[in-house]
């Protein structure tokens, strides 16, 4: 039984998650997002954006998550798959109406649908960061819209059989919803405010 329990102990050493940190930290060109600038976490700047996808049942169809931190104001849209190339042509499309202004980051967690990175670095000059690997937190705001999206899709819903002018009701819906730490107005309006500073309470 000793030996047996030392032959456990050595597999368990072997499958540290560390190793798993590394294949998922080789996306090329990676920047950690603790070199994204201060004023991102400040949150009074309109044009820094946490990135995500939210997947539909057995991994079937997707939607990819924009949230701007300051306005959390959403863009979202309807992907067909996970692949890096579907996740940058629904990213692209979804961003083609924002002002340059309004393109200063883009932080994403480290999935390899985000590999293509450089593609939208380089369409609109916008600077790309990565989340630390499991640290979820650092991307809070974009966990949290996730979470409200899937308040109108759960986990069971085939996103490949849903219509996009219908998915865009529930985006609507969530952007002009009043939000207190917006003084109880809505990522809508502060998005499309006049100023690019904005107040807000954390």
């Amino acid at each position: 039984m000793g030996i047996y329990q030392q032959y456990l102990r050595q597999k368990q050493k072997r499958r540290r998650r560390k190793g798993w940190n590394q294949k998922r930290g080789g996306i090329p060109n990676r920047i950690g997002i603790e070199h994204r600038p201060k004023v991102a976490d400040l949150k009074i700047e309109i044009g820094h954006w946490e990135s995500d996808t939210v997947i539909g049942k057995n991994h079937i169809g997707a939607v990819v998550t924009h949230v701007d931190k300051a306005s959390k104001y959403l863009l979202a849209g309807l992907a067909k798959n996970k692949t890096m190339e579907e996740i940058n042509r629904v990213t692209l499309k979804l961003f083609e109406p924002v002002k340059p202004d309004f393109r200063k980051t883009m932080t994403f967690d480290n999935g390899r649908e985000f590999y293509g990175h450089e593609k939208l670095s380089e369409s609109w000059q916008i600077e790309t960061f990565f989340a630390t690997p499991y640290h979820s937190w650092e991307r809070g705001l974009n966990e949290h819209t996730n979470g409200l999206i899937r308040g109108f899709y759960p986990k069971s819903t085939n996103f490949r059989i849903i219509k996009e002018e219908d998915f865009q009701k529930a985006v609507d819906f969530i952007n002009h919803r009043p939000r207190k730490s917006l003084d109880y107005r809505t990522p809508y309006e502060v998005f499309f405010a006049s100023s690019e500073t904005v107040a807000f309470h954390p």
